[in-house]
């Protein structure tokens, strides 16, 4: 049904690739701050679909919704890193500044009470987002300063105290944060192009055939940075093959970083964006793309206007667009906001996001390559991926290669959370442990010492101090039950309860689950219910069944699950049961 939505809005003259329900919703929702019966059916018509899936669109993401939102909306973020700051303690001090519960709209229209998981300042937790602005350290005080300028109308002041993480590079040459790291404006086009930005693009143009590129790429054995590692090269090979009997392809960058913990990708996008419109049109030219778009996670307010302007900039310069740098390679880019959904950080969700429908995941195959954005062969490859390129064609891929350790080649950048004394960004190449990571870099904890770690956002195993020795790597990760993902690490002192852990783990799950399968839509629910129990239980007896019971639901969700979301939280929430077991099982006092 999706599909046959979107082939019968492509045939009329009329389609335009960025305008449809969802787009019209968000517009509706950010003048009106509600959606009414008329808007659909009024939207329905206008992109000639039945109301019924405008509706579902509607109703499915976390941004929209028929409920009246508050002509100020206040997103509390219940990401991990700000789980991990204060267990959640931020949400309770919005409700009470605001005199609202989470979910609820003042009476007079003027303030709604949101929760929002991950602002990607994960360094600066806990966090709140008004209206765009992003206000990190919260505290009981400043909760109430803020409510108190909201109700004055006073106007929100500038979001000053929201901390600049590190941008650091150690133990090898900086390729992500090659100008990061420099610290100079690189959303300027002239400067960025001085350190080396669009070098790449260019020496592929002038220099060398797409084939030519796709082998640097092979020889790099650069791996997907967004979760799986997949490696690129074969991706690229694949969809290239089924471009050239295609009358289209495209390449589509998820931007959509909804790993908690992680933020790696939105100081790209906000600080360095040059660097993701290169390689995009660096993966168009190999696999014969002639467009690209850029799917950016709406809880990131400020990336989507950095990324447009640099679209515009690099437009104008001759670096998108028609015939790029004098070549016969054309290739343009644009710019999408998602809508508030975790789910569509993976990419069958994304590309149907970006036709407009519900953000669901769909089985496979057909793989994207096959078919993707539209049915068309699609490049679907994250941020931090595609970062890498510029690098990689201008030295080589064996110089890329060159670096890391075992399968993992190259370099990762690391995220820390806000409990170390150096929370950051750190480019560093694969192999070092992650010790090191956290103590010789990161300063270890402000406070106590380190009782758990998760690698890889809310999907990643959670290690304790005995396990930190382990290398950065994918496979040495998986081999001690964890996961690389994004590359965020949110640490925990030894004042953490498991047990809350694993209820704020599933209350993830079940948050922003889509819920087209029933393993992960059932099956968060069943475990977020079975986690509180484990806490409040006094009965020795039941809590070695619910155990028991947790042990085999998990099973469940990993083998039944459509896709990572409720196939891959089983990963942290065994690592809790192997690892702090004891105190997972110990009851109420």
């Amino acid at each position: 049904m999706p599909s046959n939505l979107v082939q019968l809005r492509r045939r009329r003259k009329d389609f335009a690739f960025t305008d449809n329900a969802l787009q019209r919703l968000k517009g509706v929702m950010h003048e009106k701050r509600e959606i009414t019966p008329e808007d659909i059916a009024a939207i329905a018509h206008a992109v000639h679909q039945p109301e019924a899936a405008v509706y579902g669109v509607a109703t499915y993401y976390g941004d929209l919704g028929t409920k009246k939102r508050g002509r100020t909306r206040v997103k509390v973020c219940k990401g991990t890193a700000c789980f991990a700051a204060c267990s959640d303690a931020s949400v309770g001090w919005m409700e009470d500044a605001l005199g609202l519960r989470l979910g609820e709209t003042a009476k007079d229209g003027s303030v709604s009470l949101e929760e929002v998981y991950c602002l990607g300042y994960c360094n600066a937790g806990p966090t709140v987002e008004i209206e765009g602005r992003i206000y990190g350290e919260l505290t009981p005080e400043r909760a109430r300063a803020l409510a108190r300028d909201l109700v004055s109308g006073g106007g929100v002041p500038e979001a000053t105290d929201a901390l600049v993480p590190i941008f650091e590079v150690h133990g090898g040459p900086a390729i992500v944060l090659e100008r990061l790291a420099a610290r100079i404006d690189a959303t300027d086009l002239a400067v960025a192009r001085g350190h080396h930005a669009f070098e790449g693009l260019a020496k592929a143009l002038a220099e060398k055939r797409p084939a030519e590129i796709l082998e640097e790429v092979e020889r790099s054995h650069l791996r997907g940075r967004g979760g799986a590692g997949f490696p690129t090269a074969t991706k690229w090979r694949f969809t290239a093959q089924n471009a050239a009997s295609s009358p289209e392809a495209f390449v589509v960058c998820n931007a959509d970083e909804g790993d908690p913990g992680s933020y790696i990708d939105k100081y790209l996008m906000e600080r360095d964006p040059f660097c993701v419109l290169e390689g995009i049109a660096l993966a168009g030219y190999a696999i014969g793309a002639t467009r690209g778009f850029v799917y950016v996670r709406s809880e990131y307010p400020g990336s989507v206007p950095a990324l447009s302007r640099a679209v515009e900039a690099a437009r104008a310069a001759g670096l998108l667009g028609e015939r790029i740098l004098g070549s016969n390679f054309s290739f343009d880019i644009d710019v999408v906001e998602g809508a508030g959904s975790y789910v569509c950080g993976e990419e069958t969700a994304l590309l149907r996001s970006l036709e407009g429908l519900r953000g669901m995941v769909t089985a496979r195959p057909p793989f994207p390559a096959e078919k993707g954005l539209f049915d068309r062969p699609t490049i679907v490859n994250n941020v931090e991926t595609l970062a890498n390129l510029g690098w990689i064609v201008r030295h080589g891929g064996d110089a890329y290669a060159a670096l890391g350790a075992g399968k993992s080649r190259g370099t990762k950048v690391v995220c820390l959370n806000e409990r170390f004394v150096r929370p950051g960004l750190f480019e560093v190449p694969f192999g070092v442990p992650l010790r090191s990571i956290l103590n010789d870099l990161g300063g270890g904890l402000k406070s106590g010492r380190i009782k758990a770690v998760q690698v890889g956002g809310p999907l990643g195993g959670v290690l304790p101090d005995a396990l930190l020795d382990t290398p950065l790597g994918f496979e040495e990760l998986d081999a001690v039950g964890a996961l690389l993902g994004h590359g965020g690490i949110v640490a925990w002192d030894d004042s953490v309860d498991p047990r809350d852990i694993a209820v704020h783990l599933f209350e993830f799950c079940d948050a922003e689950s889509c819920g087209k399968c029933f393993p992960c839509r059932i099956g968060g629910r069943r475990g977020l219910e079975i986690a509180k129990r484990l806490k409040s239980s006094r009965d020795q007896a039941a809590i070695v069944a619910d155990v028991a019971l947790l042990t085999e639901l998990c099973e469940t969700m990993k083998l039944g699950s459509l896709c990572a979301h409720g196939g891959a939280i089983p990963i942290p929430i065994a690592s809790l049961l192997t690892h702090f077991r004891e105190e997972m099982m110990r009851g109420a006092p």
